[in-house]
């Protein structure tokens, strides 16, 4: 059995291999332009899906890690966090921006069809 410290040092490497206090963040200049980051967390598969397809629509490429375990029990996504929307860093900032974005007004105000008579 591993114990928690030891893992959280494994983990806690430099890229070099260095053990150390190693954390990427966002500034960091190693980390990779193609990893990925997650830009929100879901506890509905079909929220999930939505904020996906938002990203689709956008032109930004996005997956769903986790979906299928929570789907299977739903008592999975407290225990793995959620379904996790990641993109790119790349595209993090673009990511968050739509997902923040509300349409609600501009349905309000849409012509949905209404009689003219």
């Amino acid at each position: 059995m591993v114990s928690i410290a030891a893992l959280i040092h494994l983990f806690l490497r430099s890229p070099d291999g260095e053990a150390g206090d190693y954390a990427p963040t966002a500034l960091d200049p190693n980390a990779s332009m193609d990893e990925l980051v997650t830009v929100a967390t879901y506890d509905k598969i079909t929220d999930a899906h939505i904020a996906l397809g938002r990203l689709s629509a956008e032109g930004i490429e996005a997956q769903l890690f986790d979906e299928q375990m929570v789907q299977m029990d739903w008592l999975y996504a407290i225990a793995l966090g959620g379904i996790k929307l990641r993109v790119t860093r790349g595209d993090e900032k673009a990511a968050r921006q739509v997902l923040e974005t509300d349409y609600s007004k501009v349905l309000e105000e849409a012509d949905l069809g209404k009689r003219e008579d």
